[in-house]
């Protein structure tokens, strides 16, 4: 049985919340000034108790929850499939964990695991399971027209939510 439409673009909302909070990092803070903060354990906990550490905790234990509501639906794509047959979902879970459940330490060693060694690239392997739910997203949320769907193209999904709304307000047209 075909899960639902409606299903997807609640799931879909999970996802806009993390993408927004994830585009709130990357704003907030260059890539640069993040290795220069995970350097030391000072640098750390000044990241996680900073705006841009929200974002981070924020943006990545929301990505859990997506990836928690795509295996709760049932929903499949070869590409994400893929993506979250990872080891790095279960330590994405542990993160997400740290983040809404108390810890006791000042820095939790379930945040830390995730980041791995700097050859596991975990970052690298968010960003493409971020991008893939992206696509998968905006080709399966809205039955939306075609001019619409192009004039979504490489919009923020907070900026997706906002252009569809007000389609919806004008009776379906841009």
């Amino acid at each position: 049985m075909p899960v639902p439409r409606l299903e997807i673009v609640t799931l879909y909302r999970y996802f806009a919340y993390a993408a927004h909070m994830r585009d709130l990092l990357r704003r907030s803070v260059t890539a640069e000034k993040l290795k220069e903060l995970a350097a030391d354990e000072q640098g750390l906990v000044g990241l996680f108790y900073s705006t841009p550490g929200l974002y981070l905790l924020y943006s990545y234990s929301g990505l859990f929850v997506v990836v928690e509501g795509w295996q709760d639906l049932k929903l499949t794509d070869a590409k994400i499939d893929a993506l979250i047959a990872s080891p790095y979902v279960d330590r994405l879970k542990r993160f997400r964990n740290a983040t809404f459940h108390y810890q006791k330490g000042v820095l939790s060693p379930k945040h830390l695991e995730f980041f791995g060694t700097e050859e596991e690239n975990t970052e690298e392997w968010v960003g493409q399971l971020y991008d893939e739910l992206a696509r998968f997203f905006r080709e399966n949320t809205l039955p939306l027209p075609p001019d619409l769907k192009d004039s979504l193209k490489g919009k923020e999904h907070l900026d997706v939510a906002l252009t569809i709304r007000e389609a919806l307000r004008n009776g379906g047209a841009a």
